[in-house]
């Protein structure tokens, strides 16, 4: 029996600060559950945003696992705050980002045994795939016993490099070992959804079962509710999950850009998609949503150029 199913499903629904105020309580658990404890205390505090208090209160005596956690911190506070251009805050950010990839890479070579483990595995899937290191990331994934937050990194992976046979196989070698998990119906979701068909409404079926419980109802389930709604053509359905969504959190990247999507589904008024993208401006100003519409609006601008009058 695992000590913590309940607040591992918390976390991969996206319900971090349950899973915060679980793990502050003094429930009775073994010390291995209790380090585990601890990991998802700080990777919610982490998905929170709340980095300094990660990296202040992780110690260099602590655990490996809580080490690679502070590392992540430190990562993704670089990132997050870098992407200016040359200026001396984003220089220093990106030094930050590159010395917590060297000291990640110090941690996987310096102990055969660090290869192994799944926390250390976890967060250095995650790294090297915001760094676009797929390959790496497969690498140290691949070593997994039967972790599904490993496959789902690895199925996650696939799916970028559009090799949707792969992340099929992935899943079906999975389904063997784990098919009710909720992490695991959260994956087939995902690989329904690039498979098409009838299987975006088996995955919004699986969104919906998952959002039945109150715990469960988060801005990341509803979110899921609607892109399933979006590819199944039902958009004022995808709307109104989605303003539920911002109600809950008015600054979420990923609602903003599916309302980005769906207002312009819906034939909205071009000032409510604007408004929708200078909220994600403010919320996420070097989202990949905002660079790769930066990049469309140049190249339109430029393609534009060659038809200009004289």
């Amino acid at each position: 029996m695992d000590e913590l199913f309940a607040l591992k499903n918390l976390f991969y629904t996206g319900s971090f600060q349950q899973v915060i105020n679980e793990a502050n309580s003094r429930s009775q658990l073994s010390e291995t559950a209790k380090l585990e404890r601890k990991i998802y205390l700080y990777r919610a505090y982490i998905a929170q945003g709340k980095y300094n208090l990660v990296i202040s209160e992780i110690k260099s005596s602590d655990e490996i696992d809580l080490q690679v956690i502070k590392i992540l911190a430190i990562y993704l506070q670089a990132k997050t705050t870098s992407g200016g251009s040359g200026s001396n805050g984003s220089v220093g950010e990106d030094k930050k980002k590159e010395e917590a990839l060297k000291e990640l890479r110090e941690v996987i070579l310096s102990d055969p045994s660090n290869v192994i483990n799944s926390t250390v595995q976890i967060i250095t899937g995650t790294i090297f795939y915001h760094e676009g290191l797929y390959e790496e990331a497969l690498k140290i994934l691949v070593k997994h016993n039967k972790n599904l937050e490993c496959v789902a990194l690895i199925i996650q992976i696939y799916l970028k490099l559009d090799r949707l046979d792969l992340a099929k196989r992935e899943l079906a070698s999975t389904k063997t070992w784990s098919e009710d998990a909720m992490l695991a119906q959260l994956i087939e979701g995902w690989v329904g959804l690039r498979t098409g068909g009838d299987k975006y409404q088996e995955a919004y079926y699986i969104c919906e079962e998952i959002a039945q419980s109150p715990s469960s109802n988060t801005v990341k389930i509803l979110n899921g509710q609607a892109v399933c709604n979006i590819h199944l053509g039902k958009h004022a359905e995808a709307e109104t999950l989605l303003l539920e969504a911002l109600n809950k959190s008015n600054d979420d990247p990923d609602t903003l850009v599916n309302l980005i999507v769906v207002s312009n589904l819906l034939n909205k008024p071009a000032e409510v998609v604007n408004r929708y993208i200078n909220q994600l401006k403010e919320a996420s100003p070097n989202h990949a949503f905002l660079q790769d519409l930066d990049l469309k609006s140049s190249l339109f601008d430029r393609a534009a150029q060659r038809f200009a009058l004289p």
